[in-house]
């Protein structure tokens, strides 16, 4: 099987694989005020989650292809917006007077809509220089190493989006001291975790290139560094 013929063919991994990454973008952006207290400081509960669906991304534009992650990448983002203004929308609809819990919608989804903005920004920087990198890497690479490549383009990806989307996000919600360090080891764990995740991210690709009978053995690279990578 081509690579340039990937996007047409019909696969049984890849809508969960797409679901599952739509739960961890929600679910990072949901428990972006989650504070979590740990010997490396205070730090945000959606920095358990970010490297996750990061290295998912990985598998997916490993296995599928640029093309595909991309289209996944771009519906995500618009299913986001959306599922933020409508808790927006729906959180400030008058509630009954004998009703006590609008202090707690307010806290978990009254900010939805800043989060998905500065997470669009960061992410649309972090996450596509990350799919090029590691794409690129594989052209260069010949399809080897993929370890390698998601810890190396992931890593960058994920410090690009803490600093263009997690500091100004959490920027004004808490004190500039507890700001920066939660920053700094949100970089930190983030790669820690990127590498951990590593060796069983691979073992996900060949099982996923088994499952879905993609021949990379077969797969012709070339790179030419001013067009967009392109394997045939």
């Amino acid at each position: 099987m081509k690579m340039n013929n990937i996007a047409n063919q019909q696969f049984k991994y890849i809508y969960f694989l797409a679901t599952l990454y739509m739960s961890l973008m929600t679910c990072s952006a949901v428990l972006g005020n989650k504070l979590i207290d740990t010997p490396l400081g205070v730090l945000s509960a959606a920095s358990l989650i970010s490297p996750f669906w990061f290295v998912l991304g990985d598998i997916i534009t490993e296995v599928y292809g640029l093309k595909i992650i991309m289209r996944l990448f771009w519906s995500v983002i618009l299913c986001q917006f959306i599922f933020a203004f409508i808790c927006l929308i729906l959180i400030n609809i008058k509630s009954p007077i004998f009703w006590h819990g609008q202090s707690s919608y307010d806290l978990v989804l009254g900010h939805l809509v800043r989060i998905a903005t500065f997470q669009f920004v960061g992410v649309t920087i972090g996450w596509n220089l990350n799919a090029r990198l590691l794409t690129k890497w594989k052209i260069l690479m010949y399809g080897r190493h993929f370890w390698l490549r998601s810890i190396g383009s992931s890593g960058i990806g994920l410090i690009i989006f803490s600093l263009v989307s997690v500091f100004p996000t959490i920027l004004g919600m808490f004190p500039i001291k507890t700001v920066v360090s939660m920053v700094i080891w949100s970089c930190a764990l983030k790669i820690i975790f990127t590498a951990v995740l590593a060796f069983p991210s691979t073992l996900a690709v060949i099982f996923l290139r088994n499952g879905e009978c993609i021949d990379t053995e077969s797969q012709i690279f070339e790179y030419n560094p001013f067009k967009e990578p392109q394997p045939i």
